[in-house]
């Protein structure tokens, strides 16, 4: 099947189906790399707003529901965002790097993915400069590197994706780890800010 398509394809024989072949490639990567960062880049990852759903006036089930909803949101969702994205991401560099050895594929896309969301928390813009910077780069580099219209090499390395999913759960929890840090330490942030706020509101009260 796969001998065939790479014969129905090849640049010597059918030079246009060629052409809509590797057009269609780079659309693919381009589309991906346009949602990508785009999404990955924002700090606000999920926007459920799950907390809406919150209204106990028992404090107890309040405390209680809250470690409910962080469980769903960043312990459930999260790693199934995080995983559409960077699986898809490996894929997307095995076809377009050459020479690249599996692991070092996980650790550019999981290293990456990780940046992005760290990022996120000092600024969203940087964080989406960087999201777009290495997948555009990488089709840069791959477009202008010989060989690359080379439909029969590109599609061997097709069979080699089942290969990715062997350690990606390893590079997974490491950037839910950093989603999780980065996360818990702006909630710090910001109830350090918040008692600070309202000894300061205290303090002109009673000066007042």
């Amino acid at each position: 099947m796969l001998d065939q398509l790479t014969t129905l394809i090849s640049s010597e024989t059918n030079p246009i189906l060629t052409l809509i072949f590797f057009t269609t490639v780079i659309v693919i990567y381009s589309t991906f790399t346009f949602y990508f960062y785009r999404f990955l880049a924002k700090k606000n990852l999920i926007e459920l707003n799950l907390n809406q759903y919150n209204q106990y006036q028992n404090q107890l089930l309040v405390k209680i529901f809250a470690a409910i909803l962080f469980v769903i949101e960043y312990i459930i969702l999260l790693p199934v965002l995080t995983f559409f994205w960077f699986a898809t991401l490996s894929i997307l560099i095995l076809l377009l790097a050459k020479g690249l050895e599996i692991n070092t594929i996980l650790l550019i896309a999981a290293a990456l993915v990780a940046s992005v969301r760290a990022t996120s928390y000092v600024s969203e813009d940087l964080s989406k400069d960087l999201a777009k910077m290495l997948p555009f780069t990488l089709l840069a580099i791959s477009i202008t590197t010989a060989g690359f219209f080379d439909a029969a090499d590109l599609l061997s390395r097709i069979v080699e994706i089942p290969n990715l999913f062997t350690n990606i759960p390893y590079y997974l929890l490491f950037i839910v780890a950093i989603e999780l840090i980065m996360r818990t330490g702006e909630f710090t942030q910001s109830m350090f800010y918040d008692i600070k706020s309202t000894k300061e509101e205290t303090q002109i009260e009673s000066t007042e």
